[in-house]
């Protein structure tokens, strides 16, 4: 079983991100459960999402150690993971600037949120060719969050 989180604040799209993973798992094949945490009343407030992966049922969700954590802001919780993915100045680990990367790329910084996912793809060995994005990418912006992905795919 495979354990994710990921953290941030409002208004970075964790939620999104977190549950185009999930469909993208349920697709190949895997059981997935997603859970939230956040304070839906105020934007810039942390939010988590705890996503869990396998072959089989999945018969506790909860996670207290990760295997990855992608974090894409200060406010996000601090959990114990095998490994760190995070914005630049957030961590040790594997630092990214997914934020700059989007602005300069895409002419948004929210488009960091793609580029870590696919980061994250690569990271857990699914072959993005063999997932139909475009079926699970929310309708706006499809092709650059298309090229986020795949500019993640290839850090």
């Amino acid at each position: 079983m495979k354990r994710i989180v990921f953290t941030g604040v409002g208004g970075q799209s964790v939620r999104m991100i977190s549950h185009v993973l999930a469909l993208a798992l349920k697709e190949i094949g895997h059981q997935v459960t997603l859970l939230y945490d956040y304070d839906s009343s105020i934007r810039n407030q942390k939010i988590t999402a705890y996503l869990t992966y396998d072959q089989q049922p999945i018969e506790n969700p909860m996670i207290d150690e990760a295997d990855i954590l992608i974090r894409l802001h200060a406010k996000g919780e601090q959990i114990v993971a095998q490994k760190t993915i995070c914005e630049t100045g957030l961590c040790t680990d594997e630092e990214v600037p997914f934020g700059k990367m989007g602005m300069d790329t895409f002419g948004q910084a929210i488009f960091g949120n793609m580029i870590a996912l696919g980061r994250l793809f690569r990271l857990i060995d699914i072959d993005i060719s063999h997932v139909e994005l475009e079926k699970i990418l929310p309708k706006s912006y499809i092709k650059e969050n298309r090229g986020a992905i795949q500019l993640g795919y290839d850090l």
